[in-house]
């Protein structure tokens, strides 16, 4: 097996703990191989605001893709980097064709740093740990009109549409969109119908590909772990592509299995890849 030169890892759900941190062990897992000169990469559909949960693994330098593949973030300066946003004129045809396909479905806005989003739009204000993790001040409501006509780049927009589940939802949205922009979601099956569209071409695993190459590592030295669909992509690039226990049943059908976020999945395949009992912590 080639010896892995990088990790990339998804958040919730995965380097998360369903109390919507990191563990102790997790983290000492990817300490340690950032101390063996391993590369760590977060890959996350979260935005940049998000991001005070890795406070516990800041020591090992990651570097961080936010909105599914749209931006890196630098740690260090909090600046969003490489960004890659939905051109205005792919906006506003992607809001027409599912708003004609459904008419009940509202749309939000992700700029990184700032939300917009209309007025019955649901905010997730808090993380399982009771974080606020949406600061109302980073928040606008108005009507769609309004919010497309903004000029601030589009990082990633969401749908969400009611009476219809996420895996259904985003199969129509597919079909109606996915020539205009890449359509993917990160909820478990049977929720809420909550899609999540980058610019076209644009995911987890493209940024983690150039960053990869940037950093001279080969797609079969990168371990990657994930748990829902807009990792999938990840987990293919990568030489060994993990989906965690409590992962999409469409992940753990095609992927190498790791224990699940509530059990320290990815520290406890990170032990094994550096060669350590997987009770070490």
């Amino acid at each position: 097996m080639t010896t892995v030169r990088l990790i990339a890892t998804d958040l919730d759900g995965t380097l998360l703990g369903p109390d919507g941190r990191i563990a102790a062990p997790d983290a000492h897992a990817l300490l340690q191989a950032s101390q063996r000169g391993i590369h760590l990469v977060v890959a996350t559909g979260r935005p940049a605001r998000w991001l005070g949960c890795l406070e516990p693994i800041l020591a090992a330098k990651p570097l961080v893709i936010v909105s599914n593949g749209a931006a890196v973030v630098d740690l260090a300066s909090g600046r969003m980097t490489r960004v890659q946003a939905i051109p205005g004129d792919a906006v506003a045809a992607v809001a027409g064709r599912l708003r004609a396909a459904r008419p009940e479905v509202l749309f939000g806005i992700e700029h990184g740093f700032e939300f917009h989003c209309e007025p019955a739009w649901p905010l997730r204000e808090f993380d399982p740990s009771g974080t606020l993790v949406e600061d109302p001040r980073a928040v606008r409501r108005a009507h769609w009109e309004e919010l497309a006509a903004g000029t601030s780049p589009v990082v990633k927009l969401l749908a969400m549409a009611e009476g219809v589940t996420i895996d259904a939802f985003a199969t129509q949205a597919t079909s109606l969109v996915g020539d205009l922009v890449t359509v993917t979601h990160s909820s478990p099956p049977g929720s809420r119908g909550m899609v999540e569209m980058s610019a076209s071409g644009v995911t987890k695993a493209t940024t983690l590909a150039r960053l990869a190459a940037e950093l001279g590592v080969a797609p079969g030295a990168v371990a990657a772990f994930g748990d829902m669909p807009n990792d999938q992509a990840m987990l293919e690039f990568a030489g060994r592509g993990f989906a965690m226990g409590n992962a999409h049943p469409a992940l753990r059908s095609r992927f190498e299995a790791a224990p699940g976020n509530h059990e320290g999945g990815v520290g406890h395949t990170v032990r094994a890849l550096l060669g350590q009992p997987s009770d070490q912590a």
